[in-house]
């Protein structure tokens, strides 16, 4: 709860306007208690210039009753605006932080691809925004109870003593048992706002994968699998329910009987007038409002059960995106090592594969220029449980095109992954001469793409543009030139829309004009390298020639993943990759890929096809 909390107060910029707005939330709750000490009195008088039949006193007190009321009802007005303002400015800090937590490091990836927390969308859009608003709420309302107790208390313990020790048992045995009857409240909560993301998520999956579905003929494979998660949410709502029923039973006893105690306890004295017949409301209305103070787990029991589950929630996830960082780069050897205790040549938990930016200042320009050094890289996959690649040694110049192919599971994607940043298991070093593209980077050298673009939400030219926001295209000729590359430009074209039309991409786009669009993002960002993951797989072989004839003409050096044979025309070496053996580590231990010349990977290719 601290860690969640603090960080915000404590902010050198925010915190500073946060703390003066809170002292202002402050200073109107503390008038807002003065307001209703005030109500009190004057609700003795006025019940006591009725009960006595003094008309001109009655007069008086109803004017000084609708005075008090124009001037408190501001108060209350003012410090409810001035708290949801906090508590909005509070969830805007916080989101920004968690969600640029989640970004950094590529934290957002790791707890996609190790599944270390459910529904991070939720946690940062729904739980941020309950946890601001309900700790601030909570927060003046405890403030409100302790300045209301002490307040009011004086005043009761002045009408009658034992009036003042009844309240004290009522309000500890109430609290006692409320604990009690809701103690299974706060896991069903957790549990709820779980199972409620899970389903919303399977109906975004739909969503987003209409098309895919359509085709399968899925619609009742999907209803029976939302219906199951359905089926989870309703389940655990009803043992909420059933759960709040049982705490309900007694929390309305608790609050009905309460109606009447203070009036039982103090009539006797009224019977023999030792006190006014206004005495008795001012009684209630005192008991009334140090009973709400004490008895804030009664009353809120519900609510603090669904706070407590949004902290774990939010505290879980701030922990995990907080702690994420990324392997730190290191020269790593061989992974293959004996263990004391285990038979020799067994695999040890391999070392982190260390990647290193080189400055392009500290390396020469021009033709045979490094771009991508490999050095002793071995690749396993996560928990190193299977060998995938082994001591792959590899450089790639400048003007020298890669083609890196083999068959499925033979490690062609991890290795990008791992040249990008996002594969550590394993051991070697991987050099990239340069820094890769990046929003906000003013520029790069290395670009990635996938085989299916990521479709940002905007217009076609924030397609175009992504990820950097910028272009360095300015002259019309070189405009020009880019949308005769089947880009963006061109397909905008084609379908008659401008370059500033919003849609949603993802699903409006082909496959094919996808990765149409995302070479004219290379073009654009004009990078000295770029690595493909079968980046034309949806492409005909025409426009496949056409766009890599483009970044051959762009001066653009390319590392290409795939499977079609016509790729190797493209390339000036083909890096090939077979499955490690996964029977025995000397057999793993033993190189598994070969670099050929274009005409020998066409070969090797062919005498595969034949043995098949």
């Amino acid at each position: 709860m601290v860690k969640l909390t603090m960080p915000y107060w404590l902010d050198s910029e925010a915190g500073g306007k946060a703390r003066w707005r809170l002292a202002t939330v402050v200073a109107l709750t503390l008038g807002t208690t003065g307001v209703s000490v005030t109500f009190n009195f004057l609700g003795r008088d006025f019940f006591n210039a009725i009960s006595e039949k003094d008309a001109e006193r009655f007069a008086q007190m109803l004017v000084k009753w609708l005075c008090a009321l124009c001037a408190g009802i501001p108060v209350f007005v003012f410090r409810d605006y001035f708290q949801s303002m906090l508590a909005l400015e509070w969830r805007e800090w916080m989101t920004k932080k968690v969600t640029s937590e989640y970004l950094a490091n590529r934290a957002f990836y790791q707890v996609q691809a190790g599944a270390l927390v459910d529904n991070p969308d939720q946690r940062i859009a729904s739980d941020v925004r309950q946890f601001t608003e309900t700790a601030l709420g909570f927060s003046m309302t405890v403030l409100n109870a302790v300045i209301d107790l002490v307040s009011f208390s004086e005043i009761l313990y002045s009408i009658y003593p034992p009036l003042f020790a009844a309240l004290l048992v009522y309000s500890i045995g109430g609290t006692g048992a409320t604990l009690f009857l809701g103690r299974k409240l706060v896991g069903l909560n957790f549990q709820q706002e779980a199972q409620e993301a899970n389903f919303r998520y399977g109906l975004v999956r739909v969503r987003e994968n209409a098309e895919s579905i359509a085709f399968y003929s899925g619609e009742a494979a999907e209803g029976r699998l939302l219906f199951e998660r359905l089926g989870a949410v309703v389940e655990n709502y009803v043992k909420l329910i059933r759960t709040s029923r049982n705490l309900e039973f007694f929390t309305s006893f608790y609050r009905f009987l309460i109606q009447i105690l203070p009036a039982a306890v103090v009539a006797p004295l009224y019977f023999r007038n030792q006190i006014g017949f206004g005495v008795i409301n001012q009684s209630s209305s005192a008991f009334n409002h140090i009973l709400t103070d004490v008895s804030l787990v009664v009353y809120q029991f519900e609510s603090l059960a669904g706070f407590s589950a949004v902290i774990d929630r939010l505290g879980e996830f701030s922990e995990v995106v907080g702690s994420y960082t990324p392997a730190e780069p290191a020269e790593a050897s061989s992974s293959f090592r004996a263990d004391s205790g285990a038979a020799a040549g067994a695999w040890a938990e391999p070392s982190s594969i260390g990647l290193v930016d080189v400055p392009l200042d500290e390396v020469p320009r021009g033709l045979g220029a490094p771009l991508l050094e490999l050095v002793g890289v071995s690749l396993r996959t996560p928990g190193g449980g299977r060998a995938l690649v082994d001591g792959l040694d590899l450089r790639v110049p400048v003007g020298e095109s890669l083609l890196v192919v083999g068959p499925s599971g033979a490690g062609k994607t991890s290795l990008l992954r791992a040249i990008a940043g996002l594969w550590s298991t394993g051991s070697g070093t991987i050099r990239r001469f340069g820094r890769p593209v990046a929003a906000g980077a003013g520029g790069g050298d290395i670009f990635f793409v996938p085989q299916r673009p990521y479709m940002v939400l905007g217009s076609l030219r924030d397609q175009l543009l992504y990820p950097t926001w910028s272009s360095p295209v300015d002259a019309p000729g070189d405009q020009a030139k880019v949308s005769s590359g089947n880009g963006a430009a061109a397909i905008s074209a084609d379908a008659g829309w401008g370059l500033d039309a919003v849609a949603d991409w993802a699903s409006m786009l082909s496959l094919g004009e996808q990765q149409r669009l995302a070479f004219a993002r290379v073009l654009l960002a004009r990078p000295r390298l770029v690595l493909m993951d079968e980046s034309t797989s949806a492409l005909d072989v025409a426009n496949e020639a056409r766009l890599y004839a483009a970044l051959r003409e762009a001066g653009i050096t390319f590392v290409s993943v795939g499977h079609r044979p016509t790729l190797t025309a493209f390339h000036d070496a083909v890096l090939r990759l077979e499955p490690a053996d996964e029977e025995g580590v000397e057999k793993a231990r033993g190189q598994n890929w070969r670099v050929l010349r274009p005409e020998e990977a066409e070969r090797a290719e062919a005498q595969a096809a034949a043995a098949v």
